[in-house]
């Protein structure tokens, strides 16, 4: 069984997203942070002290995005679609989307921000630009990310916009982004995944 340490809101909300939407058995093991001081133990699984983390038998992983593709190759590959289906090159575009470059303004806001206010409007900027890349791949009509078909993409994609929320940025999200969101939190498996 697959064991996912996490907490809160962290991105641990990913992996428990794709277990839940594939079938894929869990346990999840909740922990405080920082876990440099609060686990030292699970340094030996994480030596960066990082959220997620995840291990598989003798397969262990702390990149998010990473252990949710591990588990959909392992269990149920429905969320990645193949190099021959549709919506195949928008997966792999938003897939990286939702994490490297949708959240990293957020960290501007959430991080540097209350120190340097600069920075949060900065970030705040950053952040409604490349929403627009997602406003703009959902004006075709489109359900999901890579079209109609849910993907990993919608995952790391929708738990960025929940970071938003989070943050306390929802201003920031337009009306057709908050559309799609709502898709998403609908599914079943999302409900579950939060609800843990």
């Amino acid at each position: 069984m697959i064991k996912i340490y996490g907490f809160g809101g962290a991105r641990s909300r990913r992996v428990l997203w794709a277990c839940e939407e594939i079938g894929a058995p869990y346990e999840y093991v909740t922990l405080k942070m920082p876990t440099r001081v609060n686990h030292p133990e699970f340094l030996d699984l994480s030596p960066a002290g990082a959220l997620p983390a995840m291990e598989d038998g003798d397969v262990r992983m702390i990149e998010s995005l990473a252990i949710c593709e591990y588990i959909a190759r392992k269990y149920g590959s429905r969320l990645i679609p193949g190099p021959g289906d549709a919506g195949y090159t928008d997966y792999l575009q938003y897939l990286s989307f939702g994490e490297s470059t949708l959240a990293a303004p957020l960290t501007w806001v959430r991080r540097i921000g209350p120190d340097y206010p600069p920075a949060a409007a900065m970030g705040r900027e950053a952040f409604a630009q490349r929403l627009a890349v997602i406003s703009h791949a959902l004006s075709d009509g489109r359900v999901y990310l890579a079209g109609e078909t849910f993907t990993l993409a919608d995952i790391s994609v929708g738990y960025t916009l929940g970071l938003a929320r989070l943050f306390g940025e929802d201003a920031l999200l337009t009306p057709d982004v908050v559309a799609y969101e709502d898709r998403l939190k609908a599914r079943p498996a999302y409900q579950r995944a939060y609800a843990v």
